[in-house]
């Protein structure tokens, strides 16, 4: 069974690409990479949510599975202790 982060993003995924063929958009020549297109697609799934008013730890945790957010902020606090040594 799907899970829900999986839907929301292939969702969000389907609307970008729609949206892309109907204006003649070539994604590819957007993004260069399958892999940059993906971040933009959880990135942009994270600022919609945040814009609707979630929390940007249940956003990142929805989009990104549960505990992403948690992960992220203790990975980013301590590169920036060690970068103060």
């Amino acid at each position: 069974m799907e899970s829900l982060n999986t839907k929301v993003l292939n969702e969000v995924k389907n609307l970008m690409v729609k949206v892309a063929t109907e204006k003649c958009i070539n994604l590819q020549d957007e993004f260069g990479t399958t892999e940059k297109f993906k971040q933009f697609v959880i990135s942009f799934t994270i600022k919609t949510l945040v814009d609707m008013g979630v929390d940007i730890k249940d956003a990142c945790d929805a989009v990104i599975g549960d505990g992403a957010y948690q992960q992220l902020a203790s990975d980013v606090w301590n590169a920036a202790k060690k970068g103060k040594g």
